[in-house]
C-alpha cells in the first residue's frame, strides 16, 4: 500500500523522463564547452542508484551556441565537476563516484554518476 505521499507509478515515470531530458540537455551543454563540439546525441538512463549518460560525439565543425563556446575548452577536472553538479541538482542525491569511458573506434563517451543512498526512513 502506497502511502498518500508517494507518486503514483505513472507520475514517477513522468518524473523520471523529466529528469532524463534535463540532465540530457545540461551535459550536453557541459561536453560542447568542454570538446568544444555539440553532440550528435545524448541518451541518459536514471536507475535506483546510477544514472548513466551516453554520449554521441559530434563533428569537429560543429560548435556549440552558448556564451561558453568562445572561452577556452574545459579542463576534464571541470568537466567532472560540472557534470557531477548537474546530475547532483536534477535528481536531488549527491553523486559519490563519477566513471568516464570513452571508445575511440565509435566517438561514443559514457559518463557513469553513482549516486548517495537515499535517507532510510523508520
Amino acid at each position: 500500500m502506497r502511502s498518500s505521499h508517494e507518486p503514483a507509478p505513472d507520475e514517477d515515470r513522468v518524473r523520471g523522463g523529466e529528469s532524463s531530458n534535463q540532465i540530457a540537455r545540461s551535459l550536453g551543454s557541459i561536453w560542447g564547452a568542454f570538446s568544444g563540439q555539440r553532440p550528435k546525441s545524448t541518451t541518459v538512463e536514471i536507475g535506483r542508484d546510477v544514472v548513466t549518460c551516453v554520449i554521441e560525439e559530434g563533428t569537429e565543425d560543429a560548435r556549440p551556441d552558448d556564451d561558453e563556446s568562445s572561452a577556452s575548452p574545459l579542463s576534464p577536472i571541470r568537466f567532472e565537476y560540472k557534470a557531477t553538479a548537474a546530475v547532483t541538482k536534477v535528481t536531488g542525491r549527491r553523486v559519490v563516484a563519477f566513471i568516464p569511458k570513452r571508445d575511440k573506434t565509435t566517438d561514443v563517451s559514457t559518463q557513469t554518476f553513482v549516486l548517495d543512498r537515499p535517507p532510510e526512513r523508520f
